[in-house]
């Protein structure tokens, strides 16, 4: 399934431009909060020292490379305001981030997010990489039951124009709507940057409240950086619902 951006949401894309006093304030239909523990380690290998200007090894110059790893870290609660559904089913929400690390909070920003996983975002706010990964599974229909097949599976590609993905998902448990999703994502860059990234994830989510209920996702990033220097990022992200506006008591997860 080929995904393409309709001139709705270039519309609202648009908007989301625009100035804040320009945009519409409106109590929200739905308050979300998911607490959240994200990491990142970074192996970086850098070829800087032993080459002659015909790039082989000098004479007593070792290698040439030196291996780094940095490693970040934060916990907190994303909290998610759903505003409106759009005519295209595009679903209009702010997200926002208190981390344990005062510099990795974030204000509200408004995005719009889809089924497919597709998500628009103010280009000149911050939205954090665990922000994402919440909000990209908000989308009005993201369990399409007429997109599973035989084996509960179904699959999604998109194209843009710095990467290409393919999600394939599959549903390994359904306690009356209260289910497990098995996500496999493959990306691959292209243009300024290029290399590629593999996604798992493990979703709970409520298929009768439309919304997930916890998320388990790794990345592990192959990123071939212009130069000779190779960079390789692990992210991994937990996250859990904690509350919802339109349940009668906090919810459980699974």
């Amino acid at each position: 399934m080929k995904i393409a951006i309709s001139c709705a949401a270039l519309a609202l894309a648009v908007s989301l431009c625009a100035p804040a006093a320009a945009q519409t304030s409106a109590a929200p239909q739905r308050h979300l909060v998911y607490s959240f523990t994200y990491g990142a380690t970074t192996d970086v290998t850098i070829h800087d020292s032993g080459f002659n200007n015909n790039g082989t090894n000098a004479a007593g110059g070792g290698n040439g490379m030196e291996d780094y790893t940095d490693r970040a870290g934060d916990t907190g609660t994303i909290t998610v305001d759903v505003m409106r559904e759009e005519q295209d089913t595009g679903l209009v929400l702010t997200v926002s981030e208190t981390g344990s690390n005062p510099a990795r909070s974030a204000k509200p920003a408004t995005c719009v997010v889809y089924g497919t996983g597709s998500v628009i975002c103010d280009p000149n706010a911050t939205v954090n990489p665990e922000e994402y990964s919440v909000i990209r599974l908000l989308g009005a229909h993201f369990v399409n039951p007429s997109l599973l097949d035989s084996k509960l599976h179904w699959q999604i590609s998109s194209q843009g124009p710095q990467f290409s993905a393919t999600s394939d998902y599959t549903i390994v448990k359904n306690d009356g709507g209260l289910m497990q999703i098995d996500e496999s994502r493959k990306l691959t860059y292209q243009g300024s940057r290029t290399g590629s990234a593999d996604v798992t994830n493990t979703i709970g989510y409520d298929f009768n409240r439309q919304i997930p209920t916890s998320l388990d996702e790794i990345t592990s990033d192959h990123g071939a950086h212009p130069g000779p220097n190779e960079i390789d990022t692990t992210v991994t992200v937990d996250a859990k619902l904690i509350t919802d506006s339109m349940a009668s008591a906090t919810a459980t997860t699974h």
